[in-house]
């Protein structure tokens, strides 16, 4: 019977150890997964996103976005514009 009572003790702390185990390494997971960096899909885009925009498409947007604010414009017509202009070789 002391036997029995041994090997139960035994699952029970392999079982609770095994479980520690599992939450350490998901927590572990989640952390360093917190701290990569956002991925980078390509040198041209990022050289796109950091790029100024030239002074005429510059003045342009602030053109429009001063028509969108005058109520001139309405948002759907204003992101089309936006994205014309930037789009725009």
């Amino acid at each position: 019977m002391g036997g029995v009572m041994l090997f139960q003790w035994v699952v029970w702390v392999c079982g609770a150890s095994l479980f520690a185990l599992m939450i350490g390494l998901l927590v572990r997971a989640v952390v360093r997964a917190a701290r990569r960096p956002a991925p980078l899909h390509s040198a041209a885009e990022r050289l796109q996103r950091e790029a100024p925009l030239p002074p005429a498409i510059d003045a342009q947007l602030r053109e429009l976005n001063d028509l969108k604010q005058r109520g001139v414009i309405g948002e759907a017509e204003y992101e089309t514009r936006r994205a014309a202009l930037i789009h725009t070789p």
